[in-house]
């Protein structure tokens, strides 16, 4: 759910606050009037009340319109406060800002030689292609030496930079800009982030996490208070968190389903939030609430695409490079192109939307035919498994 958007400027109006000069001054005006005093040389031309309105008007309608209106009234409210005023809403529940954190994960190294011995050096980089419109790399965080009689090992690696888009899906990670002597492919296969890359809290998300902690002052185990518990970890948004009552295991019982803005959730951060929920006391007398990674269901996508006239073939595979990076980003494959629609659990997910997102993203794109419905959404997510692009030329 959205922060509301707040006109303090019209709220002030409404309760009858002058915001123009007109304004400021026909209320002196009436001051002045009523103390008995009387301005006779009140021309707009006069000295006098150019100096008048220079020391009078101009500093009240700053105090109004900038200092009341822009700063102070917003800052009053977690639903309109940003930046440092809304982190001291936080504290007032007792939260902070949510910090950024760079990706960690487990890289699998295959040697060329099972019999060789080979070195790994700390800060050799593995990326990713650029499929999805960006190349993300990680780098090798400690010298490993891979020994004789083992074909791969798996290298701790972290990300070059912090933020969420570095969780990557399975395979992305497969690139050698600077291969290692002895060593054939690299790869991140299945389940292999350690500590989940995230975004620095915005605004947005601090204040969504701050009306959860309303919500669970009074310490009745709801789903306020678990949203709120559960999100103070790194790269989890309270509103990406969906909940399964009806008693999935028996009576008490409920199931929270984690979802991270890419790729898959993690298993060593559902295995950390059951902990923290579970072992270390943060759940209700008589409870039994389990995370879990939200499900995912797998995609087949077909498309077909016409293009503008007179363009060249590298132009051509730019253009069918830029369609697959948007929709893969739109199935939450990657953190590029924010302004897609990406797809919800407990939702529809509607091509018609995404073709016309295309049409203003790529201009040379003229027509767009899918071949899949509609997909309606229960408490799933759909990950794409294929994703194929026929190109038929010329509309």
């Amino acid at each position: 759910m959205s922060r509301p958007q707040v006109d303090f400027e019209k709220l002030l109006e409404s309760e009858g606050v002058p915001l123009t000069a007109e304004g400021v001054t026909a209320l002196l005006e009436e001051d002045v009037m009523a103390a008995n005093s009387i301005i006779s040389n009140n021309s707009a031309m006069s000295p006098f009340w150019k100096l008048f309105s220079a020391c009078v008007v101009t500093p009240v309608l700053w105090l109004i319109k900038t200092l009341l209106a822009t700063h102070i009234m917003p800052a009053m409210f977690a639903a309109t406060a940003t930046e440092f005023y809304l982190e001291l809403k936080a504290w007032d529940v007792g939260l902070e800002r949510k910090l950024a954190a760079k990706t960690q994960g487990d890289i699998t190294f295959t040697k060329t030689d099972m019999g060789a011995v080979v070195l790994v050096t700390a800060g050799t980089v593995v990326q990713s292609d650029s499929s999805l419109g960006a190349v993300y790399k990680l780098r090798v965080l400690a010298d490993v030496v891979i020994p004789a009689g083992s074909l791969s090992a798996t290298i701790l690696c972290e990300a070059e930079e912090d933020g969420a888009g570095y969780n990557l899906g399975e395979g992305y990670y497969h690139v050698q800009p600077d291969p290692v002597e002895g060593v054939e492919s690299v790869s991140n296969l299945g389940d292999w982030i350690t500590q989940a890359g995230a975004d620095k809290e915005t605004d947005e998300e601090l204040a969504l996490r701050i009306r959860d902690q309303f919500a669970s002052v009074g310490n009745y185990h709801i789903d306020a208070v678990y949203r709120a518990a559960i999100s103070t970890f790194a790269g989890i948004r309270s509103d990406l968190l969906y909940f399964e009552h009806d008693a999935p295991r028996g009576p008490g019982t409920a199931n929270c389903h984690v979802m991270m803005e890419v790729s898959e959730t993690p298993q060593a951060m559902i295995d950390d939030i059951n902990d923290y929920i579970n072992e270390q006391g943060f759940h209700g007398h008589g409870d039994d609430l389990r995370a879990q990674a939200i499900t995912a269901t797998p995609v087949d996508l077909t498309v077909e695409i016409w293009h503008a006239t007179n363009l060249s073939d590298d132009e051509i595979n730019t253009l069918e490079k830029d369609l697959a990076s948007r929709i893969r980003a739109a199935f939450r494959g990657s953190d590029q192109y924010p302004l897609l629609t990406r797809t919800s659990p407990q939702s529809v997910f509607v091509f018609s939307t995404l073709s016309s997102e295309l049409h203003a993203m790529v201009p040379n794109l003229k027509s767009v035919r899918w071949e899949n419905d509609d997909i309606v959404n229960g408490l799933a997510l759909p990950r794409i498994s294929s994703l194929t692009i026929t190109n038929r030329g010329v509309r």
